[in-house]
Parts: C-alpha cells; sequence; structure tokens
C-alpha cells in the first residue's frame, strides 16, 4: 500500500500531541508500506512561521513533503475569535474563520492533495481541528482517515466537525476514551471506525551487572574493595534491584516514584507537587524524579531530582528503576508515560481526569487513579508500602501491553481500518 500521512507539523522534536502520535504511526507503517508525510515548513503552533526549507526529503525511511504556511497565526486574535465563537450562537462561516485562524494555512499541500489523492491508497489525517485536516479531507474525502486527536474542550461545540469526520471514509482513535467523547459529542457517521492506539516496544528482561553499567557510572577502585572479585552478597540493596543504571547515574539509593515528560503546570504538575508534598509531610517517604524538560520552577526540595531529558531506552530503564509511575496529566490522550511504564512492570498513579490513562489502569488492573489530594496521599502510601502488590500490578501491566500494545498488534488494527477503504 502507499499512505500519506498528513500532519500540521512533523519532526523528531515534537514530544507530544497528535503531530508525535503521527511520527510513531508512520515510522512503523513504513517498515510494511510505501509512506510519504505531507505537512508544513512550520514548527512553532503559536505562530505557524516557515522554519524549514520548501522541499523533499528522506527521513528514516519516509518521504517527507513540506509545504509553505501562507500565514502567520496572530494568536491574540485568535483567543480573540475563539472567545466570541465559544461564547455566542455560531454558524458554518464563523467556524471556517476559526480553522482558518487556528491554521495551518497551507495551500500548496492542499493543491498537491487536489492533484495526487489519487495515487495514495489512503490519507491519514491528524488532528481534527487543524486547516490541513478540515481543508484537506474536502480536496480529498474518497481516501481519508482521520485521527481526530480530540479532547473535551469549548472548541467541540462548532458545529463543523461532524461534516469533517461524517465526509471521511473511516475514523482511527488513539484510545477508546477518545471514541467515547468523539461519539458522546459529535456522533459522526463514518464508513469504519477502530481504536488503533500506539505501540510499545516490549523490552527484554534484563540484569545489569557492574561490569555493564555506563562507564561514567562505574565505583572507583578505593569504594570496591581494591578491585577484588565482587561478592553479589555484599551489593548494596539499591544496586541489585531493577534500573541500576538509572539509579546509579542519579545516586538514587530508596525508594522513588517518577514523572516522564515537561515539567509544566498545564500537565498537572504543579499539583502533583502539592500534593506529593502532603505525602511527604503525611510520612511518605521517597523521592520524586522529574524527567522532562522543566518549563515551571520547581520547589527547592530535598527529596525533588530533576533527571533531565532521556532517550527512548534511558527512559525505559527509568520507568523500570522507579517504584510507581506518576502519571498526573489531565488531557494526555496518547498516555505514552503509562503504556511504557506498564511494559517494564512499574505500576502507575493516574489522575482521574484522564480518561485514557484511567482506561489503561483499569483494563490492565496494574494502577490505582486519584480525583483528591487525600485520595493522591492514601493511594502513594499504599503503592509504596506494599512490594506484593506493586509486582501483582506490575506482571499485569506487562500481560496488557503484550496483548494489546505491542507494535505488531498495533499496526494489525491499523491495517484492519486501510483494508476498509476502497483500493486504488
Amino acid at each position: 500500500m502507499k499512505i500519506a500521512f498528513v500532519t500540521p507539523r512533523y519532526g523528531a522534536d515534537i514530544p507530544a500531541g497528535a503531530e508525535h502520535a503521527c511520527r510513531l504511526l508512520a515510522e512503523k507503517v513504513c517498515q510494511r508500506h510505501e509512506v510519504d508525510v505531507l505537512t508544513t515548513c512550520a514548527r512553532d503552533p503559536l505562530t505557524w512561521r516557515n522554519e524549514y526549507s520548501e522541499t523533499s526529503v528522506r527521513v528514516r525511511g519516509i518521504l517527507v513533503r513540506r509545504f509553505a504556511v501562507n500565514q502567520v497565526r496572530d494568536d491574540d486574535a485568535f483567543q480573540r475569535l475563539s472567545s466570541q465563537a465559544f461564547a455566542e450562537p455560531h454558524n458554518r462561516a464563523d467556524a471556517e474563520e476559526w480553522v482558518r485562524a487556528m491554521g495551518p494555512s497551507s495551500p500548496g499541500l492542499i493543491d498537491f492533495l487536489k492533484r495526487q489523492s489519487r495515487s495514495y491508497d489512503a490519507v491519514v489525517f491528524f488532528s481534527l481541528y487543524n486547516a490541513t485536516t478540515v481543508q484537506g479531507v474536502a480536496a480529498a474525502p474518497e481516501r481519508s482517515v482521520v485521527f481526530p486527536y480530540v479532547k473535551l474542550d469549548p472548541a467541540l461545540r462548532l458545529g463543523i466537525w461532524n461534516e469533517v469526520l461524517g465526509s471521511a471514509r473511516a475514523v482511527g482513535y488513539l484510545s477508546a476514551a477518545e471514541r467515547n467523547l468523539v461519539h458522546r459529542y459529535l456522533r459522526p457517521v463514518p464508513v469504519a471506525e477502530d481504536v488503533v492506539g500506539i505501540g510499545v516496544e516490549m523490552p527484554e528482561p534484563e540484569t545489569y551487572p557492574r561490569h555493564q553499567q555506563d562507564p561514567a557510572d562505574t565505583i572507583a577502585r578505593d569504594d570496591d574493595d581494591g578491585g577484588a572479585p565482587e561478592d553479589s552478597s555484599l551489593v548494596p540493596d539499591y544496586l541489585s534491584g531493577r534500573g541500576i543504571p538509572f539509579r546509579r547515574r542519579h545516586r538514587l539509593h530508596g525508594p522513588f516514584a517518577i514523572y516522564g515528560g515537561r515539567v509544566e503546570s498545564r500537565n498537572g504538575c504543579e499539583e502533583m507537587l502539592e500534593y506529593f508534598d502532603s505525602a511527604v509531610t503525611a510520612g511518605c517517604e521517597p523521592a520524586l524524579v522529574l524527567m522532562g524538560v522543566k518549563l515551571m520552577k520547581v520547589p527547592e526540595e530535598s527529596y525533588i531530582r530533576l533527571a533531565g531529558v532521556a532517550s527512548d531506552r534511558e527512559r525505559m530503564i527509568a520507568y523500570e528503576a522507579a517504584e510507581v509511575t506518576l502519571a498526573p496529566g489531565p488531557d494526555d490522550i496518547l498516555a505514552q508515560p503509562v503504556l511504557e511504564s506498564l511494559a517494564v512492570g512499574t505500576p502507575v498513579l493516574a489522575a482521574a481526569r484522564n480518561e485514557a490513562a484511567v482506561e489503561h489502569c483499569r483494563r490492565a488492573n496494574a494502577g490505582l487513579y486519584y480525583a483528591t489530594r487525600e485520595e493522591f496521599v492514601e493511594s502513594l502510601q499504599l503503592l509504596m508500602s506494599d512490594p506484593q502488590l506493586r509486582e501483582r500490578l506490575g506482571e499485569n501491566g506487562r500481560q496488557y501491553i503484550r496483548q494489546h500494545h505491542r507494535w505488531d498488534v498495533v499496526l494489525a488494527r491499523f491495517e484492519r481500518l486501510m483494508k476498509r477503504l476502497p483500493r486504488r
């Protein structure tokens, strides 16, 4: 099959959102099919300013075609337009104006779709609200598949979405919670739909003897009995468990909870830090490791450790090293940290507002979720104090990922959806 993925922006530097999901899927699908990515020259969604060259380049087996944006976004004007559209009755023209202001507007991309859409077996659009999807589906409806990536927000009130999803030949979802939201508020009538989700690389069980450690983490000879052969019975407890490279690198000698993602208030981090401080005050003694870009002020507390940005492999080892993974984000549709944590057998404590994370915790029976400060403190204390419970939840999580979120399983669901489209 030849498949085009259409996304407002594209690149390995986009760590979350619909564009991140697009790249994850595209890089796996291209191992089985011919894949083009049609995107813009923009990098920043607040401006949609052209920052890449208008050209085509092959990246990781994918032909990435970039088209210029013809209108820079005025975010202040967009916010005023949004307030007016969401607060007052609106018509189709108002909705179309909101989509144009949302952007990115790329006439070259739309013209390419009009000319070339029949050369693809499927044209897969990411992010329902963006102009690249609304205008692109209208230009190539006969083979269009939409991954809406919507959450509960005022933009759902605009009446244009039913027409977009109804004119597409198929709709793909990244979680069952997202499908339920779309059905509850939009009631689309697509020819086909399915929950595809994203996949997780299942790591092989590993042990981490000292000779396999990162050289930067090597214990000095003076601290190692003069270099004598190591007696495993003398190895400290914190060096004999899971995720040893991460523990050694960050000098973590005791139990800890981890958060993996951008450290910013809109991700629920401010609330998480307040709740964690309450848990410490109540007598819970783990450290809190923050792994990701820091975009907000973090309290200077002895129990908080900043681990910075980690590679894919380092991130999985970090989740493996932790006792609990925290998922405070209120509307993380992908819930990738949750899936990665379950894959390595670490239970999750998630915000109840995030329906996707709660869905995984409940279906896997591999985590707890909280709606209040008291529930957070009680749940964290329970998970930290009961290693047998953590082991049971961890094994449930591994089994859940093996059954539902290995990449071969996800790709099978994706291809099943593609087969519902008319052939070229």
